[in-house]
């Protein structure tokens, strides 16, 4: 295999493994053993981490944190943001190399001269 087709393999799989994991649904725990949908690396979806925020104490000030909360839509944020972090990159270096081997890596390695 020329390296131009291995460029070609190696970025189209990171391309596609950056382009699934946008697309895996993202869920945060929500400390009893079940876990709260936080929609898509795409979209968001904090619908049920609301309600669950709503359900719990974690609208109610606290005084001195006397007792613990949690912040279900913080946490779905920051692991949307997580994934985000590394799915898109990952997506764009591979499409850029994907497409660069196609464009660039067809040339030999001395030109020929005219006759």
């Amino acid at each position: 295999m020329t390296r131009r087709r291995l460029i070609l393999v190696l970025g189209a799989a990171a391309l596609l493994v950056g382009f699934i994991a946008l697309l895996i649904p993202v869920s945060a725990s929500d400390g009893k053993g079940g876990s709260i949908g936080c929609g898509t690396g795409l979209s968001s979806d904090l619908s049920q981490a609301r309600q669950a925020n709503n359900n719990s104490v974690a609208g109610v000030p606290v005084l001195n944190e006397v007792l613990p909360h949690t912040d279900y839509v913080a946490s779905c944020q920051s692991k949307l943001s997580a994934r985000r972090a590394w799915s898109i990159p990952l997506a764009v270096v591979g499409a850029l190399a994907a497409g660069g081997s196609m464009l660039i890596g067809g040339r030999s390695g001395a030109a020929n001269p005219a006759p």
